[in-house]
């Protein structure tokens, strides 16, 4: 199928090695994409004709990921994020570093960091206090792969959520935590399906209802036919 290009597809090749740097570029992105709403409905209308990003989309225990763009040759991908309401109580860490912006919702982010600096297997008292951040519309913050953190989401928050390539085989989380957290998916191992417990590809009907909600919250515009049709 033939998806017509726009302005994404020219920008160049964002540097997550330094991330003050890469917040201004991802962060660029992500508010001028806010902006763009004929731009951000044609990305999630094109989905159900994109085999790859429908199959790349997600739902989650904790939040469902849209895939809107990816390329990796200049390292990011672009996703929407819809939260049913998360509590993601148990300290964790990501396998990249990114960059997310807050179009509807608020949730509380606490912030921690490592206190052995190191990036595998950690528990509660590996963990220093940090700050905690209320993130409402607008709110744009990147995230280092080193770091550890916490969330707690209203539900119907949705954000554009902007990645850098992996540099880690997996994810971490605080194991001495996660028994009190029954809804935590552990994560999958390197060379496994990356799919953890409760996380798996989206289905049409679920996509749909998806779109159908974000066309009811406002952030995106009804689809106006063919792929590529909204000007």
């Amino acid at each position: 199928m033939d998806i017509s290009r726009h302005w994404i597809d020219h920008l160049p090749p964002l540097d997550w090695s330094n991330l003050r740097s890469g917040h201004r570029q991802a962060r660029n992105v992500l508010s001028r994409l806010a902006d763009d709403r004929s731009l951000l409905s044609r990305l999630v209308h094109e989905i159900e004709f994109d085999p790859s990003r429908l199959a790349q989309s997600e739902v989650h225990p904790l939040i469902n990921r849209l895939v809107l763009y990816q390329d990796d040759s200049r390292g990011f991908q672009v996703r929407l994020h819809m939260s049913p309401g998360s509590r993601e109580l148990v300290p964790h860490d990501h396998k990249y570093s990114f960059t997310a912006f807050v179009l509807r919702g608020a949730y509380v982010h606490v912030w921690r960091r490592r206190a052995d600096r190191g990036e595998r297997e950690f528990t509660g008292s590996d963990v220093l206090p940090g700050i905690v951040t209320i993130e409402r519309p607008g709110a744009c913050y990147t995230f280092g792969h080193p770091l550890v953190h916490q969330t707690i989401m209203l539900p119907g928050t949705v954000t554009l959520f902007m990645r850098g390539p992996r540099v880690k085989g997996r994810s971490h989380a605080a194991l001495d935590m996660l028994p009190q957290a029954e809804r935590w998916p552990p994560p999958s191992e390197a060379g496994k399906p990356k799919h953890a417990n409760g996380q798996r590809p989206v289905t049409i009907a679920e996509y749909r209802a998806m779109v159908a909600q974000l066309c009811t919250d406002g952030l995106i515009e009804e689809n106006s036919g063919a792929p590529g049709g909204t000007p």
